[in-house]
């Protein structure tokens, strides 16, 4: 009886070794893992003037306005300078590019040779100095510098003006020597257009 107890407590301590000895061939593992999320920006620029209805503050979010019509005027004339505000609402950098003018005649009246009333009519554009100022026509034409109109970031603003005249010095600008509109162009109209275009 003593002897069958003894190899039965010698077989049990046997499997015991056995399990332990099954366990020293486990694999241990590890896993890290890192992630980043990539976001393009906003590029939100707004335009607004006090002269432009429905978009007289940089909170009404218009990316164009309309300015309120001046004249009927006569052979000499100087139009109020209209100031006009560009505001940044994006969060990158933005670049100015290009400012370019561009203009529509409203009706057939006030043709002059071939040309329109930007033939006639002076123009000035004017930013803590004189950005661009002699005839319509060849401010179109020009390269209007744009240093200085970049956004750094949002709520930075860049504000500019437009004048229009005929016959006299622009008040704003000086003198260009532009004369007084042409007797073919009474009756004219013309539609102008600044844009200035930005990169972020």
């Amino acid at each position: 009886m003593k002897l069958k107890s003894i190899a039965m407590t010698g077989v049990m301590s046997l499997a015991g070794l056995g399990l332990v000895g099954a366990g020293a061939h486990a694999v241990f593992t590890a896993t890290t893992s890192s992630g980043q999320t990539i976001t393009a920006g906003t590029l939100a620029v707004v335009v607004s003037s006090p002269n432009a209805p429905g978009c007289t503050t940089s909170s009404d979010n218009c990316t164009s306005l309309t300015l309120t019509p001046v004249g009927p005027f006569g052979s000499t004339f100087d139009s109020t300078a209209s100031p006009i505000t560009i505001t940044y609402n994006g969060n990158i950098p933005a670049t100015a590019i290009s400012m370019t003018v561009s203009d529509s005649p409203i009706n057939s009246a006030g043709l002059d040779n071939g040309g329109t009333f930007a033939s006639d009519m002076g123009m000035c554009i004017y930013s803590g100095g004189t950005v661009a100022n002699g005839l319509l026509s060849a401010v179109e034409a020009s390269t209007i510098p744009v240093s200085g109109m970049s956004l750094g970031g949002t709520g930075y603003s860049y504000t500019f003006s437009t004048e229009f005249y005929a016959g006299t010095t622009s008040t704003t600008c000086g003198a260009s020597g532009i004369s007084s509109l042409d007797t073919l162009a009474q009756g004219g109209s013309d539609a102008v257009t600044v844009t200035v275009t930005y990169n972020g």
